[in-house]
């Protein structure tokens, strides 16, 4: 679910059925959006009906019980702006399961329409005839949140530790569910800076940049007195490097896709379904899990679709090595082969790989990228032994599980960790992640558009 950088057409889209997820929506992807929600399982006759609101709020939600639950479960569904019927299919995923007294399950659901008003729903089984009906009403008790900024990182933040205090857990899994733009500079409603990020309001106009998803995470942390064990993005182009560096001191594992999430996003149903069925599942196998269940749901409906996990505690190892591979790698000896490489290496966004735009920019899988330099390489030299050491550590030791559909498709070469890579113009942006800080991606790339640029 990817940033859709035209609001006006975004908000004169809003009433369409949603599913396909493109930088900027247009009609021709009306067709692929009603596939897309069709594979998700809502049937014909309801995709066209209007968005349906969450159910009349309760005089109070359950009480949460006296013994703490093995884990819980929130999702900040910001559905301001052309994603609004996928949230509403994705609430009633999760309500096909609903929370149990191992876990819990909320959601803040956020819709255009809402104006301003947002819901904070605790997730009941739906036991409702046609329960089923992906776009069917909400029955679970919700309470209203006026005011509600659902591009707002506190407001996430406010979200998950309200949802703690009601129904506290030995573990934590956070999602962020929207469009994400991992590596386009976008700017935002408080003009403080460019950084990439998730969750666009279309009503505030603000997000979440990637910076404050850190923060969000670390204001949780301090309330909670516990890191959120898998903090994982419902959205497109997050699994990035810059990304996962800059959320590493802040969750266990981190989950997340390098190309586009289809508009169906997550499939809730079945990862509850596991989740309720075998609660002490720990953190590594939870994510795991994500990562095959979203494998088995999108398998042959023709949608090319990654998704990995790494773990947060290799990813500052992880800059080291690609420190190691920039110094042998950005020399005039080995520039032929590695801009060679990068051409070739596998593109996301759908396999885009055209020129730097506003809208559009280019981001590849890091080990399809080292792999193809060291096909050239001299088996001898230190940019081989390099290369070798730098795909060993991403495949063996930073990603714990990774799968890509479809088969044949050229997406199995893809590794579980993209990187950003201009074509012509380097976005200034990119200096502001931490990532840029602590490891030399920033300068092998300012040395590969400008070749007398040198490694500092």
């Amino acid at each position: 679910m990817k940033r859709n950088i035209l609001l006006i057409l975004a908000l004169a889209m809003a009433a369409l059925p949603v599913g396909a997820a493109a930088q900027v929506i247009s009609f021709d992807n009306l067709e692929a959006s009603l596939l897309d929600m069709k594979a998700a399982g809502a049937p014909a006759a309801a995709l066209p009906a209007p968005v349906p609101a969450p159910a009349a709020v309760p005089a109070a939600l359950p009480a949460a019980p006296a013994a703490e639950r093995d884990w819980l479960v929130l999702v900040f569904i910001n559905g301001r702006n052309n994603l609004a019927r996928a949230g509403i299919m994705d609430t009633n995923e999760m309500e096909m399961v609903g929370s149990t007294d191992k876990v819990a399950v909320t959601v803040e659901l956020g819709l255009l329409q809402d104006r301003g008003t947002s819901s904070r729903i605790y997730i009941q089984k739906d036991t409702t005839a046609g329960a089923a009906n992906k776009m069917g009403a909400i029955v679970s008790p919700a309470i209203p949140v006026p005011g509600a900024d659902m591009g707002s990182w506190k407001h996430f933040a406010d979200f998950a530790k309200w949802s703690y205090r009601r129904y506290p857990a030995k573990n934590v899994l956070a999602i962020l569910w929207n469009h994400g733009s991992g590596r386009v500079d976008i700017g935002g409603a408080d003009n403080t800076g460019s950084e990439l990020g998730i969750a666009y309001d279309d009503l505030t106009r603000n997000f979440i940049r990637n910076k404050q998803i850190a923060l969000a995470l670390k204001d949780i942390e301090g309330s909670i007195g516990k890191k959120v064990s898998v903090y994982a993005s419902d959205a497109c182009l997050m699994q990035m490097a810059s990304v996962i560096y800059e959320i590493k001191d802040n969750a266990d594992f981190i989950v997340g896709a390098e190309e586009i999430v289809p508009g169906a996003g997550f499939p809730y149903d079945t990862i509850l379904a596991e989740l309720t069925a075998n609660p002490g599942t720990d953190p590594e196998a939870l994510s795991k899990m994500i990562v095959d269940k979203f494998h088995a749901f999108y398998s042959g409906t023709g949608n090319n679709t990654t998704l990995s996990a790494v773990r947060s505690s290799k990813v500052e190892g992880f800059a080291a090595v690609v420190n190691d591979w920039v110094k042998a790698a950005a020399t005039p000896a080995n520039r032929k082969i590695v801009l060679e490489a990068e051409e070739n290496a596998l593109a996301f966004e759908e396999g885009y790989n055209g020129n730097d735009t506003t809208g559009n920019a280019r981001s590849k899988d890091l080990y399809d990228f080292v792999d193809l330099v060291n096909q050239k390489a001299n088996k001898a030299s230190k940019l081989y032994a390099k290369g070798e050491a730098l795909k060993k550590y991403i495949e063996g030791t930073l990603v714990i599980a990774n799968k890509t559909t479809e088969p044949g498709s050229g997406y199995e070469k893809a590794k579980g960790v993209a990187v950003y890579f201009p074509k012509m113009i380097y976005d200034s942006s990119y200096d502001e992640n931490i990532f840029s800080r602590d490891s030399l991606w920033d300068d092998y790339l300012k040395w590969k558009l400008d070749p007398s640029y040198k490694i500092r």
